[in-house]
């Protein structure tokens, strides 16, 4: 009995102290860059490790230009589930909450910005829809079309009314991508606090009180410290590669590399450069989707770039080349928000590379493969011998000094001069030179 009242006194304490260290503890995260599968992971995980670790709230600091739908999504339902306060925060200074970032904001429990930040531009973006054709009010016609843009607003005005935030901006940073000011968002009601720095968010956290699943949190910042909560090594190298342009410029690397490998064997630098540019490009796209149509025209304008070199189109098949990458490109990654697909300026540099890669470096390594042999064995093709002694069949002819085996159909005088036309092995096929 005695035992058991020791080891029930032993966990009650261990239990207290893990509360009060917990307590004196919040959860510090960062989203710095795009939004991607690599980057909700973490930040889900790390919201759950906080809750569990007994942390009293968590502070993301947010920096994002945008990113994935489905990412964005998921680090949003971990906020909204989180057990403990969520607290954004736009930091530091001259970082923006775009796009993808809007809607996290919009999410948490507590929004702040620091000075010099921004956020909206909340607008769906895709390269279908901006070609598509547009109504009076700007909004597009397609069907398809209305269903992203009226699913997009509708999120964003379900999350500025659970949050108690400004719905008519929310929604308006949808549909017409209005973008603001810190202090434009604090006088709208879409932020509920401006800080300077982390000490500044700290102090006005202080007493603060947020509901959580119907129950009044009090968030206490006195006398606390931060836990960092980072990716790990493994993340951070895949979430370098998570970025559509990225991913983009690995498929050019792996394009031209391989492709020199195969016209000009035994290289072997560009060879491995593309195959491990393959590589990371083939892990990449498992982390972000990419459109299969794509990737088949960017190949099929390459077929057409290399055809181009042996058939005279007279610029058609260059044409069709470049129009069938860029349409690729733009469709490589189809993302209803911006930041996750590739910019015209890219592709628009990535066709003027091929070209030059094309035309230049690779029309090059062709004509020297069609250039007739003129080293080793076969580089003796051609050339004129004279004979040692007459033969027929089978003789020694000497050239450039040299003497070689002979072997020839007709009789061959000592007097003749002879052409060789083949090389079978060691041995030089010839014929004689009739001189008129």
């Amino acid at each position: 009995m005695r035992k058991l009242t020791l080891l029930l006194t032993i966990m009650i304490c261990i239990s207290f102290t893990y509360n009060l260290y917990g307590k004196n503890k919040y959860a510090l995260l960062k989203l710095q860059g795009s939004v991607n599968p690599i980057v909700s992971d973490y930040l889900v995980r790390s919201i759950k490790k906080a809750d569990s670790d007994g942390a009293a709230f968590i502070v993301l600091q947010l920096d994002t230009p945008g990113g994935l739908l489905t990412s964005m999504r998921n680090i949003i339902k971990a906020i909204l589930t989180s057990r403990i306060p969520v607290v954004v925060y736009t930091f530091p200074k001259g970082a923006q909450a775009a796009s993808a970032g809007g809607f996290i904001m919009l999410s948490a429990h507590v929004a702040a910005m620091s000075p010099g930040t921004e956020i909206g531009a909340m607008h769906p973006v895709s390269p279908m829809l901006d070609f598509v054709k547009k109504d009076k009010k700007g909004d597009p016609d397609g069907i398809m079309e209305k269903k992203v843009l009226n699913d997009t607003a509708a999120y964003a005005r379900s999350l500025a009314q659970k949050r108690k935030r400004n719905v008519r901006w929310a929604v308006s940073a949808v549909k017409n991508a209005v973008s603001n000011t810190y202090k434009e968002a604090l006088r709208l009601g879409v932020i509920d606090l401006i800080a300077e720095d982390m000490n500044d968010l700290l102090r006005k956290l202080n007493h603060r009180k947020v509901n959580i699943n119907g129950k009044d949190i009090e968030i206490i910042t006195a006398n606390i410290s931060p836990v960092l909560y980072e990716m790990d090594w493994k993340e951070r190298f895949l979430n370098y590669f998570a970025d559509p342009q990225i991913i983009f410029l690995l498929l050019i690397i792996a394009i031209a590399g391989i492709g020199i490998e195969f016209k000009s064997p035994g290289m072997i630098v560009p060879g491995t450069i593309g195959a491990i540019a393959l590589f990371i490009f083939l892990m990449a796209i498992q982390i972000i989707p990419i459109n299969v149509f794509g990737l088949l025209l960017i190949l099929l304008s390459i077929v057409l770039f290399v055809l181009e070199l042996s058939i005279v189109s007279y610029g058609l098949l260059t044409l069709g080349g470049i129009a069938s990458f860029m349409l690729g490109s733009m469709i490589l990654f189809d993302s209803p928000l911006p930041g996750g697909r590739i910019p015209i300026s890219s592709i628009i540099g990535a066709v003027v590379a091929l070209l030059v890669f094309v035309f230049i470096v690779l029309r090059a390594v062709i004509k020297v493969h069609k250039k007739q042999v003129t080293t080793g064995i076969e580089g003796l093709i051609g050339k004129e011998g004279v004979p040692l002694d007459s033969f027929k069949k089978r003789g020694k002819i000497r050239i450039h000094g040299e003497i070689w085996n002979a072997l020839s159909d007709e009789f061959i005088d000592k007097s003749d001069h002879v052409v060789v036309t083949e090389v079978k092995g060691m041995n030089l096929i010839v014929k004689k030179i009739i001189k008129e």
